[in-house]
């Protein structure tokens, strides 16, 4: 990534009374140049090296966002139905519908047929997911 970092890391128990305690690997991750915050990070997997969870860390990122987005945008997770089956459908489905949107907007947007708005208080220089939404509602 080319970011100066200071970390350190070891093994711990993750202990829970309710539950079966896990052994993993924690990473706390420094900034020195304060441009954000101590942060600590944990994997369920006490093999894996610090570096390699600090390389994935970043990546981490979009996955959030896209399930944030298909939460606010698609439903998911405020499904009517509670079975087990209906979820295996449904949560599926709502995730390809949003690969395919977003695809679809790339489409457009690499072509120059989606118009970015700005707002007075946040410039955008690429469509999120709501924009590309609207275009297929």
């Amino acid at each position: 990534m080319g970011r100066e970092l200071e970390w350190c890391s070891g093994t711990a128990l993750w202990y829970h009374s309710a539950k079966k305690s896990v052994y993993g690997r924690w990473v706390m991750v420094r900034d020195p140049k304060g441009r954000f915050q101590t942060q600590g990070l944990f994997c369920t997997d006490p093999e894996i090296r610090a570096d390699d969870i600090l390389n994935w860390f970043p990546m981490r990122w979009q996955v959030e966002v896209t399930f944030e987005e298909s939460c606010a945008h698609l439903g998911v997770e405020t499904g009517r139905g509670w079975s087990a089956p209906t979820l295996a459908r449904t949560t599926p489905l709502l995730l390809g519908l949003f690969s395919i949107v977003t695809l679809l907007a790339q489409r457009l947007w690499s072509q120059g047929g989606v118009e970015i708005r700005a707002s007075a208080w946040y410039s955008k220089t690429l469509p999120t997911f709501s924009y590309g939404f609207r275009l297929f509602r």
